[in-house]
C-alpha cells in the first residue's frame, strides 16, 4: 500500500513541477521537485527529456 501512496504523491509532485516548469522554469522546477524529495533520475527525465514523460 505504501507504495502505492508514494507513487500517488510522486505523480502530483511531478505533475506540479512540469506545471512550474512551463510558469517558471526549468531551474524553479528543479528546485520544486528536488524540495519533495523527488528522485533526482526522475527530474532529469522530466525536465530534460518531456518526450519521456509518463502519462
Amino acid at each position: 500500500m505504501s507504495d502505492t501512496r508514494y507513487n500517488h504523491q510522486l505523480a502530483m509532485q511531478v505533475d506540479k513541477g512540469i506545471e512550474l516548469l512551463a510558469q517558471m522554469g526549468a531551474a524553479n522546477a528543479w528546485i520544486y521537485m528536488q524540495s519533495k524529495q523527488v528522485p533526482r533520475s526522475v527530474i532529469l527525465r522530466v525536465l530534460a527529456y518531456p518526450d519521456q514523460r509518463r502519462h
